[in-house]
């Protein structure tokens, strides 16, 4: 049938939600933003295209043989444009699948690097013995941090970081962002891979 939803359009469709950007390009990722969004609306208009198309009423048995073996054909393309995309993605370090030991390893570690939504490219890195690296414009700070109750974490400047205070603040973390809040180094930080 014309203008119905049919199984090629839902793998379709599908693959066009795969593949949009779900996030606001920046100056570092607009090409990788240009890319996703090409695909999805690529996947996007060949769903449209399955809609669009479809058996009459009156259509032969020979015609009803043909649309179904069209109909697969449409469906494992759609199922390769996505693994393919993927698998690309994966290669070229852009897409990362994460697996039940590396996501509940993240949702439990502050450890890891990050980098700052500032526009400057400050960064962190916690490491697992206590001691944050910060870096911004080219001055690198070290600090000690402490986990404390209630979601708290405790920031105290190593030697040499004159004028540097110590500061708790309040954290979040998951797999892909940390957010220091409630204090005067409130920043949300980005996971880097």
């Amino acid at each position: 049938m014309p203008n119905a939803i049919k199984i090629p359009t839902i793998a379709w469709g599908i693959a066009a939600l795969v593949f949009f950007p779900f996030f606001l390009p920046g100056s570092y990722d607009i090409g990788l933003f240009a890319i996703r969004f090409l695909l999805a609306a690529l996947f996007a208009y060949c769903a449209y295209g399955t809609y669009r198309k479809g058996l009459t009423a009156d259509a032969s048995l020979q015609q009803r043989s043909q649309a179904k073996r069209n109909a697969f054909g449409q469906v494992v393309a759609a199922v390769a444009a996505v693994l393919l995309g993927v698998l690309v993605g994966i290669a070229l370090g852009i897409t990362r699948l994460p697996n039940f030991s590396s996501v509940a390893s993240f949702a439990a570690s502050i450890e890891g690097k990050y980098v700052a939504q500032d526009g400057v490219g400050s960064n962190v890195e916690f490491l697992s013995d206590g001691t944050a690296l910060f870096g911004s414009g080219g001055n690198q700070g070290v600090w000690k941090w402490t986990r404390l109750d209630g979601g708290r974490l405790k920031l105290e400047p190593g030697s040499g970081m004159f004028g540097a205070q110590t500061t708790v603040c309040g954290y979040s973390v998951t797999a892909n962002e940390l957010r220091l809040t409630s204090c005067s180094l409130a920043v949300t930080l980005n996971r880097r891979q």
